[in-house]
This record gives C-alpha cells, structure tokens and sequence, in this order.
C-alpha cells in the first residue's frame, strides 16, 4: 500500500469516527492534524519534479499564511 494511500485509509477512518459521534470536535481536530504531520512527512520525502513542486508551493504557501495567521490571532 502506497503511503498516499494508508493516509486516504487513516482520513477516511477518522472521518467515519467522526460521523458515527465517536469523536468530538477537538479530537477530531487533532486527528486531522496527525494525519496532516503524515501527510508532510510523506512529503518531505518524496522524489517530486521541480515543476510538481511549483505547482504545489501556492496551495502551501496559502495554507501556511492562513494556519499562522489564525494560530496567531489565538495568542500562539
């Protein structure tokens, strides 16, 4: 099994935990980011072209912008 697709696998799992009530939101939070901290490592680690990569670094520059910004108007 690709790792792409063990964490599809792990998303999918955790969001039928949620819909089944058996998670509330904060858990459901910090399982999204678990996966999430997968999902860069997975990343980091891939062989990717540089154009793969160009098209890529919008999407995560623009997450990364957002995620700070909110993380900071919390006082973290």
């Amino acid at each position: 099994m690709s790792e792409a697709s063990k964490r599809l696998t792990d998303l999918n799992a955790l969001k039928e935990q949620r819909k089944q009530g058996a998670l509330d939101t904060l858990a459901y939070y910090k399982g999204l980011l678990g996966i999430l901290a997968q999902v860069v490592r997975n990343l980091r680690d891939e062989d990717i072209s540089e154009e793969d990569a160009k098209a890529q670094i919008p999407l995560v520059l623009v997450f990364l912008e957002e995620q700070i910004a909110k993380l900071s108007d919390r006082g973290g």
